[in-house]
């Protein structure tokens, strides 16, 4: 199975050595385009937060078909994931560590307690296609409700 993005860039102004604008879209669909910019612009989404974003996304995606599985019911999924850089000894740039930090919401007859939850969050981390993708440290900081 394929799964395609479109890239689509275009000079704006100047184009030198100097600089240039990073401004540009990526598409998905049809009707889904979002806008896209350089590591730390202020105008849509990095390739970093991208990166974090598909980890985040695809861990999600994971866990809740687990929880599924087990006839569980989810009100709400959080997650502030993070993509963290660093510098090989090389002195190339990369995402060194992934954090993900989900919060889930249950309901219902059957509410997992906190270590159900860990063992679900890790068994979506080794089944989660992204993950699986990646050589970048993946680090899971789920959250808890009070009780």
């Amino acid at each position: 199975m394929e799964h395609r993005v479109a890239v689509n860039w275009e000079r704006q102004g100047a184009f030198s050595h100097e600089g240039f604008e990073r401004r540009h879209s990526l598409s998905f669909q049809p009707e889904v385009t979002l806008p896209a910019g350089g590591a730390g612009n202020d105008y849509g989404a990095d390739p970093e937060q991208l990166l974090a974003a598909a980890m985040a996304s695809c861990h999600m995606q994971t866990f809740l078909a687990l929880a599924a599985k087990k006839r569980l019911t989810v009100d709400f999924y959080y997650d502030d994931a993070e993509a963290v850089l660093g510098q090989k000894d090389d002195g190339k740039f990369w995402i060194e560590t992934l954090i993900l930090r989900p919060r889930v919401g249950f309901s219902g007859d059957k509410v997992p307690d906190d270590a159900a939850v860990v063992a679900m969050h890790n068994k979506a981390h080794e089944h989660c296609f992204v993950a699986n993708s990646v050589i970048s440290e993946v680090v899971i900081e789920p959250g808890f409700q009070a009780t």
